[in-house]
């Protein structure tokens, strides 16, 4: 463990980086993903359609704790960080036995701008970063010693891990490479295997039995959704690429393959099997690109290991090129913060970095004073997107709302069957915008309100709501 007298520096730092996004949290409207997840907490469950269940658990745990809000939302995400960041610290500092190394790839994970976020918004990726650092460990243990103890160790992270995210099954490939390359092969016949493996079982046992009540539905859903079609596309690779160098910080990108060459020619075992994490991880999401374009933050974990790992060789060569990627990084990172809290920069209509976070307690609010009879009377909403945010801000009204579309999804499993005969207030934005008429079977149909959601006399969104009478289905 790191001493507070040998590492105060870097102690304080984060210290100081924790307490802005506790302070910040509460001021920032919640994001798609975590408005879904809060939802998860709210309808607690062994497992979920889109994911497995801890980002939910731990969603409700804080909820209990500070009461379900944006603060309590961001809470673990900002723990997380504080944890995580003195993993990476430790990681560094091992390899390389330099705490001013340690020090600057510590500075240039803050610097790589979806880090600023990932720490601040709980997702499932959030959860596999506190735990991929004591993961490289333990399967150093378990090639060193081949005890029980480290084998069991072993086996609760690999399981808290797919408790997070079904990818977390690509941690198994580097494992396996590694004790190969080690010409430990009595290791996968040794009978400290099994217990390890029950261990790991028994805590993603809740993922297996909630799809085994439901047809297997997450796995079908995910093996969709990471690979969208049959055709590839170069074009889908490149927009992938591309998202990551502006996600993460474009002058830090390359310093992260730089560092995996580094790393895999290295004689150092904690570097090399990064290396292989790394190699793995990131090939798999790049194969995936060529068919669906990947999100930036699903490619986070590579980039966790590499920037700062890769920014610890650059140092060494460049100096001078590292402080000004690291200040760069972090000043957008400041900036990006301070217009968080405080919104002070004019930004064009309709296109506001606010534009998902800003305005859903007043949208919910003119909504539900459409809301006469709530026996007779709903709300409605045609996304996914919306239906998160929308169902959290409505928690304080007495109205029910549904998402009317025909995708399969989590919402499906949350919702009753006493929509048809209702009249339904279809709420509609900027970005999704559609007459109920064009998708919906109703009596009648009216627009009954308009308004925008501004900030500073700009514009955010606008807001259009829709009377659709005696709801009978979607088209």
């Amino acid at each position: 463990m790191l001493s507070l007298k040998q590492h105060q520096l870097i102690l304080y730092f984060l210290a100081f980086v924790a307490t802005l996004r506790l302070l910040l949290a509460p001021h920032v409207g919640l994001g798609v993903d975590e408005a879904h997840y809060i939802l998860y907490a709210l309808h607690l469950d062994l497992s979920y359609f889109d994911h497995p269940p801890l980002v939910g658990w731990v969603e409700y745990l804080s909820g209990k704790l500070f009461g379900y809000s944006e603060f309590s939302a961001r809470f673990p995400a900002i723990i997380i960080g504080f944890i995580t960041s003195l993993f990476v610290y430790k990681l560094v500092l091992d390899s390389f036995k330099n705490k001013t190394l340690a020090l600057v790839a510590l500075l240039a994970l803050h610097a790589s701008f979806l880090f600023n976020a990932l720490f601040l918004m709980l997702m499932p990726d959030t959860l596999l970063f506190v735990l991929i650092i004591p993961l490289l460990y333990s399967v150093l243990k378990v090639e060193r010693e081949n005890s029980l103890r480290a084998w069991l160790e072993l086996g609760v992270i690999l399981g808290l891990a797919g408790l997070s995210k079904y990818t977390a099954v690509l941690f198994i490939p580097p494992i396996v490479l590694y004790i190969l390359f080690k010409k430990r092969y009595e290791l996968f016949v040794s009978l400290k295997i099994v217990p390890a493996v029950l261990v790991a079982l028994l805590i993603i046992s809740p993922v297996i039995i909630w799809n085994i009540q439901h047809d297997w539905i997450s796995f079908t859903y995910q093996s969709e959704h990471v690979v969208g079609e049959s055709h590839i596309h170069l074009s889908r690779l490149a927009r992938s690429l591309g998202a990551q160098f502006g996600a993460y910080n474009p002058l830090l990108v390359p310093l992260a393959f730089y560092g995996l060459y580094k790393a895999l020619k290295s004689n150092n075992d904690l570097l090399f099997l990064s290396a292989l994490f790394g190699v793995v991880l990131f090939s798999f999401f790049t194969y995936a690109s060529l068919y669906k374009t990947a999100l930036p933050h699903w490619s986070a974990l590579f980039y966790l290991l590499f920037i700062p790992i890769g920014s610890a060789y650059t140092y060494e060569k460049s100096k001078k090129y590292i402080k000004f990627a690291i200040s760069f990084g972090l000043i957008v990172g400041i900036l990006a913060y301070a217009e968080l809290g405080f919104k002070f920069i004019p930004q064009p209509d309709y296109k506001s970095v606010h534009l998902d976070i800003y305005g859903w307690d007043q949208i919910m609010q003119r909504a539900n004073k459409q809301i006469k009879d709530p026996q007779k009377e709903v709300l409605g909403v045609s996304n996914w997107t919306l239906a998160s945010r929308a169902l959290f801000y409505n928690r304080s009204y007495n109205s029910k709302l549904y998402l009317v579309d025909k995708r399969e999804d989590q919402f499906d499993l949350w919702e009753d069957n006493n929509l048809k005969g209702k009249d339904l207030i279809l709420i509609t934005t900027k970005r999704f915008h559609k007459q109920p008429q064009e998708f919906m079977k109703c009596t009648t149909t009216q627009q009954v309100d308009s308004f925008d959601i501004k900030l500073h006399n700009h514009i955010v969104n606008s807001i259009k709501l829709f009377k659709c009478s005696n709801f009978q289905g979607v088209l």
